[in-house]
């Protein structure tokens, strides 16, 4: 697991005014504010921690990543908080997030750059049997109407962040493992790895990382028995081979309540969780979020 990473500060107006004596910035005259990321170089595949000042009484404070609006949580006074993922496939490279908030009629507006790093993954060759690897024309539907399913869920315009800190980690025995593999099947190049595997016996207790609601529970091809939860703020936790789902879609669920059991439904060789995490449309590393700094 990599270690935290410092939060940093970056004020986007040198010029900015001291904080007043409540610990409110002033508005800039060039309408921008100062904002915070876990990291400005963050690497594929990791998620940033975000954090704006706006304006004093200025609301409906968002982000912009990607095409996606993601609305902010208020944290404590004049403080907002926001989560993003940077896709484990992203193109390293110069992207631009950008931060919004509205006081009465008028707009404030920051535009950041950060630098995406190319992500170290590890590379997984499987021989499996051509049963487990190849596809007849009716299941290959079936796999496309599931992963469009799934889609339709995770692109949905995002409701406001219902996570808090600390994070956490979906079973007691937290040993993760494989997160963006290149997998090689059978001598064919397939995709990464979008989740992390923890290999645990049948039965073992799986929970929810954080406070949200069912966005997803039933069974898939791949996935086998699944549960999908919605954090808020577009945050998705994501939970396959379960030996059951003790949820139901549109039920409310609290940070550490049990979701299901530890399985080997659906395409898995034997008893495991697949854990997986979507921020703001970015596929990241699940286990970088019990990392992440409390704000």
């Amino acid at each position: 697991m990599r270690p935290a990473i410092p939060f940093l500060l970056f004020l986007l107006i040198p010029s900015l005014p001291a904080l007043g004596s409540e610990g409110l910035p002033a508005a800039a005259a060039d309408g921008t504010f100062p904002v915070r990321l876990s990291t400005w170089q963050p690497a594929q595949g990791e998620p940033l921690l975000v954090e704006a000042i706006p304006p004093p009484r200025a609301d409906n404070v968002v982000m912009i990543w990607k095409g996606r609006e993601i609305p902010m949580r208020e944290e404590g006074r004049g403080k907002f908080l926001g989560l993003i993922g940077v896709d484990l496939q992203e193109p390293p490279g110069d992207a631009l997030l950008t931060f919004r908030a509205v006081r009465g009629g008028e707009m404030f507006r920051v535009d950041a750059q950060i630098a995406v790093r190319e992500g170290t993954f590890p590379v997984q060759e499987l021989t499996l049997p051509k049963a487990m690897t190849q596809f007849d024309g009716e299941t290959l539907k079936r796999i496309n109407r599931e992963a469009r399913r799934l889609e339709e869920r995770f692109s949905r315009v995002p409701s406001p962040p219902a996570w808090r800190f600390p994070f956490l980690p979906p079973v007691a025995e937290f040993r993760p493992k494989g997160f963006g593999s290149r997998r090689i099947i059978n001598g064919e190049p397939r995709s990464p790895h979008a989740g992390v595997d923890v290999d645990l016996p049948a039965g073992t207790p799986v929970v929810a990382i954080a406070d949200g609601t069912v966005a997803f529970a039933g069974e898939q091809f791949f996935g086998g028995n699944s549960v999908v939860l919605d954090h808020g703020g577009g945050l998705f936790s994501i939970y396959y081979h379960l030996q059951h789902g003790d949820v139901s879609e549109g039920q409310k669920v609290a940070r550490g309540e049990r979701i299901g059991a530890v399985g080997s439904s659906g395409r898995a060789t034997g008893p495991h969780l697949h854990f997986g995490v979507r921020a703001a449309g970015g596929r990241i590393d699940p286990s970088l979020l019990f990392t992440l700094p409390s704000r």
